[in-house]
């Protein structure tokens, strides 16, 4: 839901009556995974997201539309093995299965309003859906639910959430219940603002990570260089600039600067996180010495082999966006294949 969400905050807050389509199972190969939603709207005429690459969009919108008017759960299978040569099938040649069903938490309700919030400020959550009652569940525990549930079931869920659980469809009393794991949006941390920093923003935004600009240059640190402005841009040193966060696994870093006071501070604190993700800007040769430096700090063999540099998927790439793109797709091979 996290990845609509800029459209569908307005749906939200205007008590817009809309449905939900969440693919609860999947079989590769197919175009989306288990969780990609599609919103759409009471009406019919608009949709948010998807869940294929356009080829049962149709389908799927027609069976909204009823879940709205009779404010029932649906279960749409689509694949090879469906048993019927006039239902849709995926060009893929992949299985899916969607659930649909109306979204209860409009604007004027508790679950609306927090979920908003937990979105907007990018907090994890757990939005329960069971018989078209939802319930959104906190980090701290703390539930907001439009209708009672089964105490059992919320306790179920909390659990789910809290062992890390992804996003699931579960039996529960003769029906099903969806648990939807909202997680923090993944976030990249760009040290220098310089020209290839521009571009690569505009990737990451537009790929859903959030993206942090660190930079004490002031005549670099600046968001009007920025078309796409980054959500963060940071004025100061490495070391004082990232103080204040937590660096997960989920986080990446590309130090670009070229500068080793400025990138090798960064790196520093990143090889002493959990950070999945430490690239570099350079060449071989400004590399190895690189290395020397970090040896010298007390950094072994194996921490240095996290970083990768020179920086980005050999793509052949010449001009700022190409290289931009490079690393990007660096970023994102390394980020999906830690979530396999």
């Amino acid at each position: 839901m996290q990845e609509i969400w800029p459209q569908l905050r307005n749906w939200v807050a205007n008590g817009t009556r809309f449905a939900t389509a969440t693919i609860v199972e999947a079989s590769r190969p197919s175009p989306r995974g288990i969780g990609s939603v599609l919103a759409v709207r009471s009406d019919g005429e608009a949709f948010i997201g998807s869940v294929s690459a356009g080829c049962v969009e149709s389908e799927v919108i027609e069976a909204a539309k009823t879940c709205m008017e009779d404010g029932k759960t649906r279960w749409l299978s689509f694949g090879p093995e469906s048993g019927f040569p006039w239902e849709v099938a995926l060009s893929c040649g992949g299985k899916i299965v969607v659930r649909v069903e109306p979204f209860a938490g409009q604007s004027d309700s508790e679950v609306g309003s927090q979920l908003a919030h937990k979105l907007d400020e990018r907090e994890r959550a757990l939005l329960l859906s069971f018989e078209g009652i939802h319930c959104l569940i906190s980090e701290d525990g703390s539930t907001y639910s439009s209708k009672a549930l089964p105490h059992p079931l919320i306790e179920n869920a909390k659990e789910h959430f809290r062992s890390g659980g992804a996003t699931t469809e579960i039996e529960w009393d003769s029906s099903k219940a969806l648990f939807r794991v909202l997680e923090r949006p993944r976030r990249l941390f760009v040290v220098g603002a310089a020209h290839i920093a521009i571009h690569l923003v505009g990737f990451a935004r537009s790929l859903g990570f959030e993206t942090v600009v660190i930079d004490p240059r002031e005549a670099y640190a600046r968001q009007d260089r920025f078309p796409d402005p980054p959500h963060e841009i940071i004025c100061q040193w490495p070391e004082q600039a990232l103080k204040d966060f937590k660096i997960v696994s989920s986080d990446a870093i590309a130090a670009m600067t070229h500068d080793p006071k400025i990138d090798d501070q960064a790196l520093s604190i990143f090889l002493g996180s959990e950070a999945g993700y430490i690239g570099a800007l350079g060449s071989l040769k400004s590399h190895a010495a690189r290395l020397k430096r970090l040896g010298k700090l007390g950094f072994d063999q194996k921490s240095l082999s996290r970083i990768r540099a020179p920086i980005g998927l050999d793509i052949n790439s010449e001009t700022p966006s190409e290289i931009a793109l490079s690393v990007m797709s660096e970023v994102v091979q390394c980020s999906n294949a830690a979530r396999k």
